[in-house]
Formats: C-alpha cells, structure tokens, sequence
C-alpha cells in the first residue's frame, strides 16, 4: 500500500508513504480513460453530446455497473457521469470503445498516453481496472507518485472534472438509476469535491481525493491518494486524516510576484537614479505554518546603463528555514 499528500500547482509533497512502489490501482484506472476522452472532445474530434451505441461487449462487462444495454444508444456524458460518480465498469468500456474504435485499440492508447506524461510505473490492460485474474498480469498498475502527476495533469487540463465528481449522487429517472457516488468522503470533509475509487482484491480499497484549501494566504488545492487499505473505514480514516493535516497545517506562499517590484537599485550612471527591479517569474510555495522563510537579493557586480528591459541583473535566493529552496 502507499499514500501521498502533495500540492496541485507547485507538485509538492507535503506526506508520502512508499509512493515508488508499482501497485494495482483497480477502478482508478478510469481517470486516465477520461483523459484519453477529454483529449478528443478538446480536440473537437468527438462531443460530450454524442449518441454512442452500446455494444454487447461493453454491456458485459463485469463488476460495478451503470446498467448498459447490448444495443441502446446513450449519451457520452451520460457514460461519463456513470464512470466517475458511480464506477460504472460498463461506461467506461463503452467510452473506450468510442474513443479507440475498439477496446485492445484503446488500451494501446492509454499506455501510450502514460508514456508521454512520464508515469513510467503505468500500465494498462482494460479501461476500467477489472482485474483479470489475481497474478500480477491481471492488473492495471501505478506507483502513488506517478498517480499523483496524472491527477495534477487532468486537474490543471481538465478541471470541469470537478463539476463531475463533486455529485454526491447519480440520479437518472428516465432509467429509473439512483445511486450514491462511492466516493465516501464526498459531505465528510467540508470542501472536498472529488476525485476517484478502487477496489479489487489485489489493489485493496483506494481512493484519489482533493480539495481546495481557501482563506489562508493563497488559495490552494490538495490532492490526497491512499492505496491499497484493507477496510472501507481505513480508506476513509486516512482520506479524512490527510486532508485535514494539509488543510490545518500548511499556506501557500507567493514568494516572487511578476508584477511587485522587489526593489530600487542605484544606477550611478543613468538621468533616473533609481530603476525598480521586478522577478523574472511568480515563485510561489507551500509551506508549513511554523517554517521562516527568508529572502536574500545579489547583485551584478557592476549594474550601469544602458541596459535593457528584461536583462538580468541579479538574483533573488529563497530560503525555508534557512535551507535554500529556490532562485529567481
């Protein structure tokens, strides 16, 4: 099992536990199948308002189910909404089928996929995480780091995700569907709208979860992923636990501002005297509520006219406790 707590924009760590690990990662296998969508419906190759038919295949597929019919024909966003709220095995075989022409067609696309945002630990064999058998081969795989880029990247692509899994449940009258989301930590922890469960044998109980931390300093958003616990209670337990830990104890910093000048530095040889100098780029960082952060600017040894706009003419350092985090 592993666990991580880290920091959507700046890809902090702030908690790990074994992250390096491969593991089975069960249904969480379906952020990276919404992925693979979403790319074609930024794409304008297919629409969330699509009609897809649903196939014999799709609506066999075992394990939790939406409901899906050999035959009918269904929204996408309707398979969409199945996938991510309720873990509906059979959406997202039917989503994977339309998105790659065939399901092996889109298993080929989502390693693929993993290769080119370096989840080195990815792979894949279905697009729900069904395993196929207990041996390892039988399994979709992730370590919790990897895991924790491909959330970064889908919250910073493709964010309305948020307004999918933030659902507490999904009704759907006219096919008589009311279901709770099996995200468990949706209404336990005040803010937290998202994000994705697991559950197999091999993967344990396994949840991504996030949440926006606001009102201190900056804003912020946490991602949290616990894998492999052994009891629906642990999962929660230690969602509840992680996210509470970054929500009380860390703020986000904006360390260098583009925009605020950071000081007047001398110029012996120019009509102006004095000339603002500003940072290059916005350093933000997120910190422990207790840590000291300190800042140190270096000049050029000679800073003299003519120089332009943009031209470098120090460095700023930025220490935490002393240690030196970053320069700009």
């Amino acid at each position: 099992n592993g666990a991580l707590l880290g920091d959507l924009e700046t890809g902090e760590i702030l908690y790990e536990y074994n992250i390096n690990q491969q593991l089975a990662i069960a249904s969480i296998s379906k952020l990276m199948t919404y992925t693979l969508m979403m790319d074609k419906v930024a794409a304008g190759e297919i629409s969330l308002d699509d009609d897809v038919v649903i196939s014999g295949h799709a609506a066999a597929t075992e394990g939790s189910k939406f409901g899906l019919l050999s035959g009918e024909t269904i929204k996408l966003k309707t398979l969409v909404d199945a996938m991510l709220i309720v873990s509906g095995n059979d959406a997202a075989t039917a989503i994977a089928e339309y998105v790659g022409g065939s399901h092996d067609n889109f298993v080929k696309m989502m390693n693929a996929k993993a290769s080119e945002l370096g989840l080195l630990s990815a792979s894949f064999i279905n697009p729900h995480g069904l395993p196929i058998n207990d041996e390892d081969t039988g399994q979709n795989h992730m370590s919790v780091s990897d895991l924790f880029k491909l959330t970064r990247h889908i919250l910073t692509t493709y964010a309305e995700i948020l307004e999918i899994t933030k659902e507490p449940e999904l009704t759907i009258t006219e096919r008589n569907f009311s279901r709770p989301a099996t995200n468990p930590i949706l209404g336990i922890v005040e803010g937290a709208d998202g994000l994705k469960t697991g559950y197999t044998d091999k993967a344990g109980i396994c949840l991504v979860s996030t949440m926006p931390v606001e009102g201190k300093s900056q804003d912020f958003r946490i991602i949290a992923i616990i894998l492999g616990a052994q009891t629906h209670e642990e999962r929660l337990n230690k969602t509840v636990e992680l996210l509470e830990y970054g929500k009380e104890n860390f703020v986000r910093l904006k360390l260098t501002d583009v925009s605020e000048s950071l000081d007047k530095v001398y110029i012996s040889n120019s009509k102006a005297g004095k000339v603002e100098v500003y940072p290059v780029q916005d350093f933000n960082k997120v910190i422990k509520n207790e840590d000291v952060v300190t800042t140190k600017i270096r000049y050029n040894e000679s800073v003299q006219a003519p120089f332009e706009k943009g031209e470098k003419i120090g460095t700023i350092s930025i220490f935490v406790n002393g240690e030196e985090i970053g320069q700009v």
